[in-house]
């Protein structure tokens, strides 16, 4: 919604600069398109009740709401992430939460506003398409939407998550550590129901075209379409078969990546980057070079850093000898093992 009608980058909006700046306004294009949204959908959840009443089958009809976890980058950006959560959040489930029977959340990572872009940190590792890799933002989302939904006694299903990776040396972690983040909240009593990955096989995206390569499985644009399924399409199998994580399989998808990182290896990039490190919502038709990262991205080891600007950076360095470190606790089970930050 906010790439059509705010940023304009997606099909369904072409917003002018008034559109933009009222946007936000219960009468601007967003809340607009939010508000007919919602009665379409609530029209088609009763019509889809109705005519399966008449088979005696019961529907199971929800919504696929995209979220990301966001986080300011400097002091001035705090007030555009709480502007931007307040519009993307909540206010959609909230409008129909009487007419859901699971709540779908699309999570691919964090997103670091900076400005009016969003940022690209250098030492936090980002997708062919510019999101940043971030399991844990995925366990606190499901944590706060649980929370704020729990009275509706309604499941959660992810209905997307996934990573543009051609190299496959991403994805692999990405799956398993995302994978282990819903398992700790199923553990603390979150009711996922399915999780669905993005994608089977590469896809075309709205903004950047055949570039971000998402799938399992590649597909040969150059050689007659041939499907050719990557590595972490196996393991992503092995663990729907087996129904476990296992880890020798999680020590040696993380290693890999790590090898590829120390050796400076490179992946295609398909966002445009200003002087000042913005990213912005177009892609680009071909990609630039990034170099892997060597920080450890993975679910409860990730350490958040604080506000980047030089005020905010001043303030930390004088108070930081007396800040405890937050300790990671690792839980194990049986042969999953997880990581949760307390």
């Amino acid at each position: 919604m906010s790439e059509a009608y705010c940023a304009g980058t997606w099909p369904g909006g072409d917003p002018n600069a008034i559109d933009v700046a009222t946007s936000a306004l219960p009468t601007g294009v967003y809340n607009q398109a939010l508000h007919w949204m919602a009665i379409a959908h609530a029209e088609a959840y009763d019509y889809i009740h109705s005519e399966s009443a008449k088979s005696k089958r019961k529907p199971i009809v929800g919504v696929a709401h995209h979220v990301s976890f966001t986080r300011p980058y400097g002091l001035f950006d705090v007030a555009a992430v709480t502007l931007a959560n307040s519009l993307t959040l909540f206010p959609y489930i909230d409008s129909i939460c009487d007419k859901l029977d699971f709540i779908g959340i699309n999570y691919y990572g964090q997103e670091v506003i900076s400005g009016s872009g969003l940022k690209l940190v250098d030492n936090d590792e980002y997708s062919e398409s510019g999101r940043g890799v971030y399991p844990d933002g995925l366990f606190r989302i499901l944590i706060q939407f649980n929370e704020r939904y729990k009275n509706l006694n309604i499941p959660f299903i992810i209905t997307e998550n996934g990573v543009s990776d051609e190299t496959d040396l991403i994805r692999k972690p990405y799956i398993l550590e995302h994978l282990l983040a819903i398992y700790a909240t199923i553990i603390m009593g979150v009711p996922v129901l399915g999780y669905l990955f993005w994608t089977m096989s590469d896809n075309w995206e709205w903004a950047d075209g055949y570039g971000p390569k998402f799938g399992l499985v590649a597909v040969g644009r150059a050689n007659n379409l041939a499907r050719k399924p990557r590595p972490s399409y196996y393991l992503f199998s092995k663990v729907i078969q087996t129904g476990k994580i296992t880890r020798q399989d999680r020590l040696g998808a993380w290693r890999e990546l790590q090898q590829a990182a120390f050796q400076k290896k490179t992946r295609p990039f398909f966002r445009a980057v200003d002087k000042h490190g913005r990213m912005y919502a177009g892609g680009l038709d071909r990609p630039i070079q990034r170099s892997f990262i060597l920080r450890d991205w993975r679910f409860g080891h990730y350490e958040m850093e604080g506000l980047q600007d030089p005020f905010s950076r001043f303030i930390r360095s004088i108070f930081s000898p007396f800040l405890r470190k937050k300790k990671i606790h690792y839980i194990e089970y049986e042969d999953i093992s997880y990581a949760i930050s307390p």
